[in-house]
Order: structure tokens, then C-alpha cells, then sequence
């Protein structure tokens, strides 16, 4: 286990909570600022771009539920009938600014797919808000539903839907590929491929850090929303990518979530992003010829 340069010689008296983890190393392992001291500044570059790319481009918003949350922001591609990339916002799972998270529909739309953004109900990271991460699980769901059955209004496929997320959006898309479709009523699964960057898939760890102080989950929770219980329920393919300068956490659980996909024959690729850090590592989906846009463009079945 990698642990922080700061971590002082009082830490290896402490108990483990988690594996070799102290409390301060699993908290520290879990908060993802601690390793990206340039986050504050990548955070106001990526608005920047959100609102350049809306000056110039085709977008529109649609409802997909009945709270004033569940809306999805389109960014639609010239070609009928073309793929559909749903991307889901992370953040802690907590409040996110509406005008984020469109800084790199340009390179899906350029590529020939329709680049749709995600919005829904978020956590109260002061632990006092009624939200419960079922709500943002049922809400997602229902945007992938809604997009299986209205695709063609904008020109999409609705048998060609791909789901990606990074960080707790990278959760949240775990869990949207491990979801019991056929127990909804679905008769297909909805889901073409996904793409799991940077993110959290068994969930036990994280309720022992300090996230714990406002994401509460009930026992029968933790087991629905982690993904790594439920494998047997994934049917598409799955890129998982993680950054070569996140924290040992964020690398253990993606290389193992990884692991276990392949070990059940699910086809799955995993991809390190060398030199990024944990936010730099999506923000590179900006540069249509990245290791990470190229994989996406493979799985998508897209050139470009």
C-alpha cells in the first residue's frame, strides 16, 4: 500500500481500520484533493470550457423525471442514427454546478456520437439534506430508460447507448451497469458498454472513511450500489481507467474491479493514464487522440 510522504511516524502506532490503513491513510486515500494540488485551477478551467463549447455549439435540455433535477443536456451529432455517450458527473456525490460537465462533448460530437450530460439529486455534504444515494441511482436509471425510448428524437440509437462516469460518477456508472435490469421490467438489457474512470466499486471502504459523514446507506444499499457484489449482472463491455498519480485507494479499486470482470469472462479493458492525477486523467477526453479518447472511440465502435 502506498502511503503519503506526510504521514507522520505517530500513524504506524495507530490501529488499522482497512487492510494495512490507518483512519488518517483511509482518509486520506479517499479524498482525492489531497493528491491533485492543482484542482481548484483544472475546476475553473473545465466552466471555462463548458460555456466556450455552449457559445458555439448545438445544446438543448430535456426532462427525463418528474423532479426538476432529472434533466439531460444534449449535445447532439450531425448523423442520424448515431451512438449515444451519457456522461455522469462526479463530484463526492454532492452539489455540482448545473454549467459543468460539457468540456468534452466537442470530441464525442466531432467523433459522431451524441454527447448527452446527466443531471440529477446530490448529496448534503453536511450530512442534513433528505437526499439518499437510492435517489441518484433511481434517477439515473430513469435517464437511461428515457433514452432508450427517445434516442430518435434527436437522431440517436437507442440500441447504441454508452454510459461513462469518473470518480463517484464512475460509481454511479458501476452501479448503473450492475442494476437488475430484467427485474425493472426491461426486456433488454439497456446498456451497449460503459466506461468506469476513476471510480468506486465496492463501497465498504469508502462508508469507513470520512465520507461516511454524509453518505449513509443501509446494509442492503451498500450491497445493491456496489458493483463488485454484483458482477453477474454486468452484460456489456467495460473500459475501467484510473490515473498513475491517484491515490492508492482509486488505483486498488480499479485494478481490482478490473480483475474480476475478466475473471468472469465479461469483456473488459482497463487503462492507466499515466502522469494524471485524478482529475487530469478524464480531462484528457479533451484531446480526441489521448490513450483515453481513442479506447472510447474503440469500444463506441467509432473512427475518428
Amino acid at each position: 500500500m502506498e502511503l503519503s510522504a506526510s504521514a507522520g511516524s505517530d500513524a504506524k502506532a495507530a490501529p488499522k481500520v482497512f487492510l494495512d490503513y490507518t483512519q488518517d491513510e483511509l482518509d486520506r486515500a479517499y479524498d482525492q484533493q489531497v493528491w491533485a494540488s492543482n484542482f481548484k485551477e483544472l475546476r475553473k478551467e473545465s466552466f471555462a470550457r463548458c460555456e466556450e463549447l455552449r457559445r458555439r455549439m448545438r445544446h438543448f435540455e430535456v426532462s427525463y423525471g418528474p423532479s426538476p433535477e432529472e434533466t439531460l443536456e444534449i449535445l447532439p451529432t450531425a448523423r442520424q442514427g448515431a451512438p449515444v455517450h451519457l456522461f455522469i458527473h462526479g463530484g463526492r456525490w454532492a452539489y455540482q454546478p448545473d454549467t459543468a460537465f460539457i468540456w468534452y462533448a466537442d470530441t464525442m460530437v466531432d467523433a459522431g456520437a451524441h454527447f448527452v450530460a446527466a443531471r440529477f439529486t446530490t448529496l448534503d455534504p453536511e450530512g442534513q439534506g433528505p437526499e439518499r444515494m437510492a435517489d441518484m441511482v433511481a434517477q439515473l436509471r430513469r435517464a437511461i430508460l428515457w433514452l432508450r425510448d427517445n434516442a430518435g428524437s434527436f437522431g440517436g440509437d437507442p440500441e447504441q447507448i454508452h454510459v461513462m462516469g469518473c470518480s463517484s460518477g464512475g460509481h454511479l456508472t458501476s452501479a448503473m451497469l450492475a442494476t437488475d435490469w430484467a427485474g425493472l421490467g426491461c426486456d433488454r438489457y439497456p446498456i451497449k458498454s460503459g466506461f468506469c474512470i476513476s471510480g468506486m466499486y465496492e463501497l465498504h471502504p469508502v462508508l469507513l472513511s470520512w465520507r461516511s459523514n454524509y453518505v449513509k446507506l443501509t446494509e442492503a444499499e451498500k450491497d445493491a450500489f456496489s458493483a463488485m457484489r454484483h458482477l453477474d449482472r454486468i452484460e456489456c463491455p467495460v473500459l475501467v481507467a484510473w490515473g498513475s498519480r491517484e491515490s492508492p485507494e482509486f488505483k486498488r479499486q480499479g485494478g481490482e474491479f478490473a480483475a474480476a470482470l475478466r475473471a468472469r469472462k465479461t469483456p473488459c479493458s482497463e487503462l492507466l493514464l499515466e502522469g494524471c492525477n485524478h482529475f487530469e486523467g478524464v480531462r484528457t477526453m479533451m484531446e480526441s487522440t489521448s490513450p483515453l479518447a481513442q479506447a472510447v472511440f474503440r469500444q463506441m465502435g467509432l473512427v475518428a
